[in-house]
């Protein structure tokens, strides 16, 4: 069991190294800028109603 530990440790070094880390969701892909946008004005439309 610790060699599990210790791997995870170290996996998750490497997610946070390589800015993989975003909140809770480990398996995160960094959005292009037409997706950033579109999320954008989606959250935006929300607030509006």
């Amino acid at each position: 069991m610790k060699w599990l530990k210790q791997w995870w440790q170290r996996y998750c070094r490497w997610v946070d190294d390589n800015g993989l880390n975003g909140g809770q969701c480990r398996s995160c892909v960094p959005l292009d800028e037409r997706a950033q946008i579109a999320l954008d004005k989606k959250s935006q439309d929300k607030l509006g109603d």
